[in-house]
C-alpha cells in the first residue's frame, strides 16, 4: 500500500466489514432523516395551529384592517399545502420503521442469530436484508409520492 493511502479493503464489497458498515450507514441515514422529518412536521403543525388560532384574535385587535387576517389565512393555506406536498409525518414514520428494521438485522448479525449463524454467508445475508429494507422503504415512498389529488387538470402534450 502506498504512502498516504488508507486500507479500505474492509469497507469495500466483499471486505470483512463491508456488510456491517453498510448496515451502520443505512441505520444512521434513516435515523437522521427520521429526526429531521419529525422536527419539521412538529414545527409546521405548531405554526399552522398558532397562525390559524391568531386569525380570530387579529380580527379583534385590528377590526378595521382585513389585511392582517387575510395574510394569516394565506400563511395557513401555504403551510398546509407544503405539509401535503412534503409528507413529513409519512417520512418520519417510514424512516423510523426502516431504521428499526435495519437495527433488528444488525442485532441478529452481531449475536449470530438465525439467519446469521454461518460465518460464510452472514455478510451476504446482511447486505441482502439491508438492501431489501431500503428498497421496501423506497417503494413505499414512491406510493406516497404518487398519491396526488386529482385537480381535474390534465395537461396535453
Amino acid at each position: 500500500m502506498g504512502v498516504g493511502m488508507a486500507d479500505t479493503s474492509s469497507t469495500r464489497p466483499g471486505g470483512a466489514n463491508y456488510a456491517m458498515t453498510l448496515a451502520n450507514d443505512s441505520y444512521e441515514w434513516y435515523k437522521g432523516r427520521a429526526i429531521r422529518s419529525r422536527r419539521t412536521f412538529k414545527a409546521f403543525e405548531t405554526a399552522v395551529l398558532v397562525i390559524s388560532s391568531s386569525i380570530p384574535l387579529s380580527v379583534v385587535f385590528f377590526s378595521r384592517n382585513t389585511t392582517i387576517p387575510a395574510i394569516l389565512g394565506v400563511a395557513v393555506v401555504v403551510l398546509s399545502g407544503l405539509r401535503s406536498i412534503f409528507h413529513w409525518q409519512d417520512n418520519y414514520l417510514r424512516f423510523s420503521a426502516a431504521r428499526e428494521a435495519v437495527e433488528a438485522e444488525r442485532r441478529r448479525y452481531l449475536t449470530g442469530t438465525d439467519p446469521y449463524g454461518d460465518p460464510a454467508t452472514r455478510d451476504a445475508i446482511l447486505v441482502a436484508e439491508v438492501t431489501r429494507i431500503e428498497q421496501g422503504e423506497m417503494n413505499t415512498w414512491l406510493e406516497v409520492a404518487a398519491e396526488r389529488p386529482n385537480s381535474g387538470f390534465t395537461p396535453t402534450i
